[in-house]
């Protein structure tokens, strides 16, 4: 008897023990289903202000776009109205030739009886020359708008070798006999607001032909032309007097300028204002060529 109360006794503690255990477990069961409930709850709830944050956020930077995009517009706008306005205006003003410039740097002079300089090869005729008088003569032209086109011709009584070198042009020759002319080089340059070219002229400063030309391609508010002879051996005696400006008007007659300025010892400036199209400035040298002739020049 005494056996089977201990057994008793046994499965009474065993039960007392599942059951505290069985409630324990419940217990904490409804613990961490409480505690995940509150935490699924929270992060709804974090979820949903996080949501509502960047919810506004993008309608406000939306907002800031389609203002911005608005203000653009409106820009834009207004700037293409301007832009008509100004093309408009530009239109209907008359294209001029703001300023005229031409920059004359002689080297070498010497009658054609004497001995030639130096020997020159010119690519374009294909062919050498003897040299006895070289000088550069350089070319600037200002206009007020870029619709133009304007020639560009060096003639003389020697030989032409012409570079046109703003906008950068190789020279091209529709008439390609006129490609071997040694006297004449025409070219036809456009839609740029400036032009400048570069001519060395060779053996074209000889007696009756000493004298300086700028013809205006159109209407010109400015124009100035400046011969440089310093460095040319003896230039201190190559002239008789000093030179004459004019002006040669379409017709054909001449009207002398006062103003011209000696820069320099053997520079000169004239500078002329409101000339037409086919209007020229003339520098008009009076040189010495007997005084060419000495040897002792050399």
């Amino acid at each position: 008897m005494e056996e089977l109360f201990n057994l008793e006794n046994i499965f009474i503690v065993l039960t007392s023990m599942a059951a505290v255990i069985t409630t324990g477990l419940a217990i904490q069961w409804r613990y961490y289903r409480h505690t995940t409930e509150n935490l699924k709850t929270k992060h709804a709830a974090d979820l949903q202000e996080l949501k509502n944050q960047h919810s506004e956020k993008y309608i406000e930077l939306k907002q800031q776009n389609i203002e911005k995009y608005h203000d653009l517009e409106e820009s834009l706008k207004k700037e293409y109205e301007i832009k008509k306005i100004e093309i408009s205006e530009k239109n209907n003003v008359p294209l001029v030739q703001e300023l005229k410039m031409v920059y004359v740097k002689y080297l070498h002079i010497r009658k054609e009886s004497e001995e030639p300089i130096y020997s020159r090869f010119i690519k374009r005729l294909n062919k050498s020359y003897d040299i006895h008088s070289e000088y550069h003569y350089y070319r600037f032209n200002k206009y007020n708008q870029k619709n133009n086109n304007i020639l560009l011709r060096d003639i003389s009584s020697g030989i032409v070798d012409q570079r046109i070198l703003h906008p950068w042009k190789k020279l091209t020759f529709t008439d390609k006999p006129s490609m071997l002319q040694e006297k004449v080089i025409s070219q036809m340059v456009d839609n740029s607001d400036d032009y400048f070219s570069a001519t060395t002229y060779y053996n074209g400063f000889k007696e009756n032909n000493e004298d300086l030309y700028s013809k205006m391609e159109m209407e010109t508010l400015c124009a100035r032309l400046v011969a440089d002879f310093s460095s040319v051996i003896g230039f201190q005696n190559l002239f008789t007097a000093e030179p004459d400006a004019y002006k040669i008007e379409i017709g054909g007659s001449e009207t002398k300028l006062l103003g011209l300025e000696k820069l320099d010892e053997g520079v000169y400036f004239i500078e002329s204002y409101n000339l037409k199209k086919g209007e020229t400035l003339k520098l008009d040298f009076h040189v010495n060529w007997n005084y060419l002739l000495d040897k002792n020049f050399f």
